[in-house]
Formats: C-alpha cells, sequence, structure tokens
C-alpha cells in the first residue's frame, strides 16, 4: 500500500483529498503546515512513498519542508508534488479567458497514482 503525507491547511481541501486517496488504498498521513509534517515524517518507519503538498501551507513555506527532507539521508529522492487548492491569476493572464480551476481532487489523484504505481 503506498504511503503519501498529505500537507495543507485548508481542512476542507486536506479533508477531501484524505479520503479520495484512502478511497483508491493509499495510506494518508495529514499535516497541517511544514512543521507538522517533519514531525510526522520523523516518526515514520520508512519513508513515504510521496508527499503532497499544498503550495501555501501555514506557519513556513513548502521550499523549507523540501529542503529538509533533501537534506536527510532518508528522503533524498521522495517525491514532492506541489498543489494549489487557492485559485487565483496566473501570472501573464490577460483576460477571463487565461483563468483555471487551480485544484482538481481527480487530477491529483490521477499523479499520485502515477507517481506510486497503483492501480
Amino acid at each position: 500500500m503506498p504511503r503519501v503525507v498529505l500537507v495543507g491547511s485548508d481542512l476542507k481541501v486536506r479533508t477531501q483529498l484524505f479520503g479520495l486517496l484512502a478511497e483508491h488504498g493509499i495510506s494518508v498521513v495529514a499535516a497541517d503546515d511544514a512543521a507538522d509534517a517533519i514531525a510526522r515524517v520523523n516518526a515514520m518507519d520508512a519513508p513515504p512513498d510521496l508527499v503532497l503538498v499544498d503550495r501555501r501551507i501555514a506557519r513556513e513555506d513548502e521550499r523549507e519542508l523540501i529542503r529538509w527532507m533533501r537534506s536527510r539521508s532518508r528522503f533524498p529522492k521522495v517525491p514532492v508534488v506541489l498543489f494549489t487548492a487557492h485559485g487565483g491569476r496566473s501570472e501573464g493572464a490577460t483576460s477571463i479567458d487565461d483563468l483555471r480551476e487551480a485544484f482538481d481532487a481527480a487530477l491529483v489523484l490521477a499523479i499520485v497514482q502515477a507517481i506510486c504505481e497503483t492501480p
């Protein structure tokens, strides 16, 4: 069973993704910010298969979490996927047609499954 650490400060999104991933046979450890994620990853017996991070996590930004993981010999190759649940105008957007939905749970699931090689 693939193990994913899900990091996000938005409880609604975190709950939705947690349920969706678990429904598809993925073991999920949820954290609400970088400090919580670091503590949970440190407590794991084996490295997770993937770390899934909302780009707007609270208290620390995602770069600190990634730097921490890459500096530890246990985690240098663990894939980290960034997503955003917070829409907004993308850089260079010039009209309403340039905006798109920033969060697609089905797409996040497909990416997680592809990385973890789950059916």
